[in-house]
Order: structure tokens, then C-alpha cells, then sequence
């Protein structure tokens, strides 16, 4: 499936996402719901080499607060596999670490730009489908992507957009578009914080400049370097984890993604996310296992438990990202369900793109951001 079909695909999902399991989905997920990790044969490659048998412990390298705090101990009790869990702040931090030889993971959680960038450098473990027979319950439109085609290193885990939020406590001037983000930085200067990372930041200029976010035209970065620069006088702080200081006020205006800011309203309902005019991007954060797991048939056993309908409502309820599976509306708040900064709209998708990391790029991203860290 081509990568920047993902939008329409996701606009046509709507259709599907409303009705129950068919009697045949529902056999497989009963099925594949035990103990055991699974013996449908497909997937997998030659290299892989994951037992039969549980082992007892899996250690998950994973962004902060990204899974329901119920999760955890459930499959703890249902599979009697003890987690532990490390956090990493972005995409490119949790690269980094991996590329370090940074050892005993046994699930990584990349957006899917990066998890085509391990794939290039050699730091991701082929999967073992045969061992993730729920992949049967996943939306076929969120498998088979350009960033893994076969889905041969990643599962998808949920999906949502990269947008901004504000607080209209703090903020009076109404906010729609990439391009009043960006003229609003002067009054609200020192209010504004941007995620650690060079494709969404990068990004948002190449739409606010009327060009297309997966853009690899030099002048058309430049353009956006120059923007991004202009920007960051006004920039409080580059972080990931922006939901303390947007809730105590001392950030007014976050450029984040849509889960991020369904979280600060919990806090402060006066919080409220955008999915810019220009367009923006939609993505999948995706389970992968780490080259060399040291439990590997736990961490397949993990992955096939998460894509359960039950399990995807639970998590979509805590951390705000879209569900992959059909059925999570059977388990899922209906205010959460109707919320489009949650599941947009046809008309939002519409306009939407899919990050599309080739070596290029990537190389011209990091580039424009090198620039604007040091500015």
C-alpha cells in the first residue's frame, strides 16, 4: 500500500470501524486469546528464532505514560511475564540508544518514518507472524505500509496527527492554521514549546509555506529552516513532554501531538487541539522488537495480546490516539469515539500526509534542525 494513501485509507476506515467483529474475526480473536503465542504460519523471517515457550520477564522501551497503567498488570497476571519498562523523550533519542548497543530491550514503540530508518540501519528484529496471529484484527489499512511493506519489522499500535494545542485561557486570538501558529509567536513569546524532533518541526513550516510536508526540495527546506529560526526566540522549550507546564500555564501554545494535548484537558479544560487548516501530518507509532531480544516469545506474546479490541479501548481511553483493530467501539467511551481530534473527521484526513523518511529526507531534516537548535 503506498504511504500517502494512508489519509483516504483512514477516511474509509470510518465505514468498518462502526460494525461489530464479523463471526469469523470474532473465532480468531477468541482463539488467539490464550496463553499461547500463536501457530499460524506466515511472516517471519529466516533469521528470526523465537521459542515455543514464554520466557518469564520483558523489558519494553517505550515513550513515557503510552500505555493504560491497567494494562501492564493485566497481561502480568493473564500470561505470568513480569514488564519492565524504560522511557525514551523521542524518536531519534530511542534510535540513538539502539544504535549505541544499548542492550536487553525487548519491544521498541517508533512512529513509522523511524521504524524505516532501524530498519535501514540494521537495529530491528524480524518478526515471527506465525507468533501475532491477532494481526488478523488489525484494519488492513494500517498494514503493509511503505515504511515496512509486509509489515515484516512493525505492528501498528494506534495512530493520531501532529498538530498544535493552546490554552484559550491565556490565548484570545482565535487559532486554525500552522500559519497562525506561527504569526502569534511574537505576542506569546516565551509561551510556546515544539517536540524534540526534526521531521514534525520541520514539518509544520513546510505546510505553513503551502508545501508538501514530505517536501526534499532544497529551497523549499531553506524556506522552512528560515521560518523555524524565526521561531525559536519564542520557543520556551523543546520538549516531547509538554503536559506539566502546558497545565500549569507556564506554556500557552505547544506544537505536540493530538493524545499529548487530550491529556492537558483533563487538567485544564480550556485546552484545545488543532488540526491545522493547511494540513498536517497523520501517523502510526508501531510495536518492533530490538535486534537480538533476550525474550523474544514473550515480546510476540505482547504484541498479539495489545491488538485485541478490549485492550486498544482501554489504552485509546488513557492516552487519546486512535485504536488500529475493528471492534474498539464496542469498549470505547462514545464521547472519545466522537471526538475528532481523537478519529478526524473525512474532511481533516483529506488533508493529511504520511512522513515519508528516505536517506534524503532524513539527511535535509536533521540539517534544518541542526540550524535551529543553534540559533
Amino acid at each position: 500500500m503506498s504511504q500517502d494513501r494512508l489519509s483516504e485509507h483512514l477516511r474509509t476506515r470510518r465505514i468498518s470501524r462502526r460494525t461489530a467483529l464479523s463471526g469469523a474475526a470474532a473465532a480468531a480473536f477468541l482463539a488467539a486469546c490464550s496463553k499461547e503465542v500463536g501457530t499460524r504460519s506466515s511472516g517471519g523471517g529466516e533469521d528470526s528464532e523465537v521459542p515455543d515457550e514464554l520466557e518469564s520477564s520483558l523489558n519494553i522501551f517505550n515513550w513515557a505514560d503510552y500505555v493504560n497503567p491497567k494494562t501492564y498488570p493485566q497481561f502480568e497476571r493473564e500470561m505470568d511475564v513480569k514488564i519492565t519498562e524504560d522511557n525514551y523523550a523521542s524518536n531519534e533519542d530511542a534510535l540513538a540508544k539502539l544504535q549505541a548497543g544499548a542492550a536487553g530491550y525487548d519491544i521498541v514503540v517508533p512512529t513509522g518514518y523511524m521504524i524505516e530508518i532501524m530498519r535501514q540501519e540494521g537495529v530491528l528484529f524480524e518478526l515471527d507472524h506465525s507468533k501475532i496471529p491477532n494481526l488478523e484484527l488489525v484494519d488492513s489499512r494500517f498494514l503493509d505500509l511503505a515504511f515496512d511493506p509486509g509489515n515484516r519489522y512493525s505492528v501498528p499500535k494506534d495512530y493520531g496527527t501532529t498538530g498544535f494545542g493552546y490554552r484559550s485561557k491565556f490565548v484570545k486570538d482565535e487559532m486554525t492554521s500552522w500559519e497562525d501558529f506561527y504569526r502569534l509567536a511574537s505576542k506569546y513569546s516565551g509561551r510556546y514549546t515544539v517536540l524534540d524532533s526534526p521531521p514534525e518541526v520541520v514539518g509544520s513550516a513546510l505546510k505553513m509555506l503551502g508545501y508538501s510536508y514530505n517536501s526534499t526540495d532544497p529551497n523549499e527546506i531553506s524556506e522552512a529552516t528560515d521560518e523555524i529560526i524565526k521561531l525559536k526566540p519564542h520557543v520556551r522549550k523543546i520538549t516531547s513532554s509538554m503536559r506539566e507546564i502546558m497545565i500549569s500555564g507556564e506554556a500557552y501554545i505547544s506544537l505536540t501531538w493530538n493524545g499529548e494535548i487530550g491529556y492537558v484537558a483533563l487538567d485544564a479544560a480550556d485546552a484545545t487541539y488543532v488540526v491545522p487548516a493547511e494540513g498536517t501530518e497523520v501517523w502510526t507509532d508501531n510495536w518492533a522488537i530490538p535486534a537480538d531480544p533476550p525474550h523474544p516469545a514473550a515480546a510476540h506474546a505482547f504484541i498479539n495480546w495489545q491488538l485485541q479490541p478490549k485492550v486498544q479501548a482501554q489504552d485509546t481511553e488513557y492516552h487519546y490516539y486512535g485504536a488500529v483493530v475493528d471492534g474498539e467501539e464496542e469498549f470505547l467511551d462514545p464521547a472519545i469515539f466522537n471526538d475528532p481530534a481523537v478519529y478526524p473527521s473525512d474532511e481533516t484526513l483529506d488533508k493529511l500526509e504520511v512522513a515519508e523518511a528516505s536517506p534524503e529526507w532524513t539527511a535535509l531534516r536533521n540539517e534544518a534542525w541542526t540550524k535551529f537548535k543553534a540559533a
